[in-house]
C-alpha cells in the first residue's frame, strides 16, 4: 500500500514538471490565422500575375560586323592566348600555329636572301663587260671611220689624176695606155673606199646589236632580280612573326575578341579557316544574344530586351533597355550546346540610376526578354502541363 502511494506521489509530481496546454482561444486564434495566409496566399497565385521572362546570355559585338583572323596556312593549333570577352592591344599574341608549310617557306626565303647578292653581283659584273666591249666596238667605229677617210681622200685624188690626164691626152702628152693605168687606180681606190664605208656599217650595226641584245638580256636579269625582291617582300610579310615551323598571329590593331572559334590546341586548321573575330574598341555596339530552343516559340521580332551587364551591377547601374531586331532560323552550335542567335538594338534611354553606361563591344551579361504574364498557380502547374505534352507526344 505504501508503494502504491510512493508511485502516485512520484507521477504527481513529474505531472506538475511538464508544460502546461494552451488555452483554446490561442490555438483557436493561430488556427484563423494560418488559414487567413493560406487564404490571402491562394488569392494571390490566382489572381496576381508575374511577369514572364526568357533570359539568355549576350555579347555586344560590332553593329558594322567583326573583323575574321583567319589561318594562312594547313596548320595545327600550338597554343591558344585569347578567350571570348578579352581585350588586347595591337602585337598582343592571339594564337601559335605549327606548319611544315611555314619551314618549307622559311628555307624558301633563305634560299632567296642567298641568291639575291650573287644575281645582282652577276648583272654588276655583265654591265662591266659590256661596257668593255662597247668600248672595243666604239675603237674598231673609229678605226673604220678613218680608213673611210683615207679611202675617200685616196679615190678623190686619183680621180683629179685621172681628169688631168684625160686633157693631156686629147693634146697627145700621154699615152692611152697610161690613161687606162690610171683610170683602173681610180676604180680600185673607189672599191677601196667602198668596201670602207660597208665595213663601217657593218662595225656599227654589230654595235647596235650589241646594245639590243645587252638590253633585252639585261631588262631580262633585271626583272629577274625585282621579281626575287618582290617574292623575298611578301615571304617576309607571310614570316614575320615565325619562327621555324611556328607561326604567331597577332592582333592588327586595338580590339576586343568577339568569338573563338579554336579553343584548344592540337587542332587542326585549314588555310583560310576562322580562327577568330576582332572588333575595335571604338565600334558601335549592338547585342547578340544566344537563344535556348525552349524560349523560342514565346520570342518576336520587336519585343522589349533589359541587358544586365556583369560589368554593371544592377543593384547600383540599372538595367540598359532595347529592342529585339532578329531571330535566326537555324540553329548554331555554340559552347553550351544549340542555341538560336538573336540580334537586338539599343534604345535611347536605360534603367539606370546615375548617367548612361559607357558599354563598349565585347561586354557580357544576361538578357532578360519579357514575353507575357503568368500567375504563381500557372507557375507551379507547369511541370505538371510539360508533363502531359510530353505524354502526349
Amino acid at each position: 500500500m505504501n508503494a502504491q502511494l510512493a508511485t502516485r506521489d512520484a507521477i504527481e509530481s513529474e505531472s506538475e514538471m511538464l508544460p502546461q496546454d494552451p488555452p483554446a482561444w490561442i490555438i483557436r486564434a493561430c488556427a484563423w490565422l494560418l488559414i487567413t495566409f493560406f487564404t490571402l496566399a491562394l488569392v494571390a497565385a490566382i489572381l496576381v500575375r508575374l511577369p514572364e521572362t526568357v533570359t539568355a546570355p549576350f555579347i555586344l559585338v560590332p553593329k558594322d560586323g567583326a573583323d575574321p583572323i583567319q589561318s594562312p596556312y594547313l596548320a595545327i593549333v600550338n597554343r591558344v592566348a585569347v578567350t571570348e570577352g578579352d581585350t588586347v592591344k595591337a602585337g598582343a599574341e592571339l594564337f601559335v600555329l605549327r606548319s611544315d608549310e611555314i619551314r618549307g617557306l622559311d628555307m624558301q626565303y633563305r634560299t632567296l636572301i642567298e641568291d639575291l647578292p650573287e644575281r645582282e653581283g652577276n648583272l654588276a659584273k655583265s654591265d662591266s663587260a659590256f661596257v668593255a666591249q662597247i668600248e672595243i666596238k666604239d675603237a674598231e667605229i673609229a678605226q673604220a671611220e678613218t680608213e673611210v677617210k683615207f679611202r675617200e681622200r685616196h679615190a678623190q685624188t686619183n680621180r683629179d689624176l685621172v681628169e688631168r690626164m684625160e686633157r693631156l691626152s686629147k693634146s697627145g702628152a700621154i699615152s692611152q695606155v697610161e690613161l687606162l693605168r690610171l683610170r683602173l687606180d681610180l676604180a680600185e681606190s673607189e672599191k677601196d673606199h667602198s668596201v670602207a664605208q660597208r665595213t663601217l656599217q657593218q662595225v656599227s650595226l654589230d654595235r647596235q646589236r650589241m646594245e639590243m641584245d645587252r638590253s633585252r638580256q639585261r631588262g631580262q636579269d633585271v626583272a629577274e632580280i625585282e621579281k626575287i625582291k618582290y617574292r623575298l617582300s611578301a615571304l617576309k610579310s607571310d614570316l614575320e612573326n615565325s619562327e621555324q615551323n611556328m607561326l604567331s598571329l597577332r592582333a592588327p590593331y586595338d580590339a576586343v575578341v568577339i568569338s573563338v572559334a579554336q579553343r584548344s590546341a592540337g587542332s587542326v586548321v585549314q588555310n583560310g579557316q576562322e580562327l577568330c573575330q576582332l572588333a575595335r574598341l571604338e565600334a558601335k555596339p549592338r547585342a547578340r544574344l544566344l537563344l535556348a530552343e525552349s524560349g523560342l516559340p514565346k520570342l518576336a521580332v520587336g519585343q522589349r530586351v533589359r541587358f544586365f551587364f556583369e560589368a554593371f551591377p544592377y543593384q547600383r547601374y540599372g538595367a540598359v533597355n532595347a529592342k529585339l531586331d532578329w531571330i535566326s532560323p537555324s540553329v548554331v552550335n555554340s559552347p553550351e550546346g544549340p542555341r538560336f542567335v538573336a540580334s537586338a538594338s539599343f534604345e535611347e534611354t536605360s534603367e539606370s540610376r546615375t548617367k548612361p553606361l559607357p558599354v563598349r563591344v565585347g561586354m557580357r551579361g544576361e538578357a532578360r526578354i519579357v514575353v507575357g504574364r503568368r500567375t504563381m498557380m500557372e507557375y507551379a502547374f507547369d511541370p505538371v502541363r510539360q508533363l502531359r505534352e510530353n505524354a502526349r507526344e
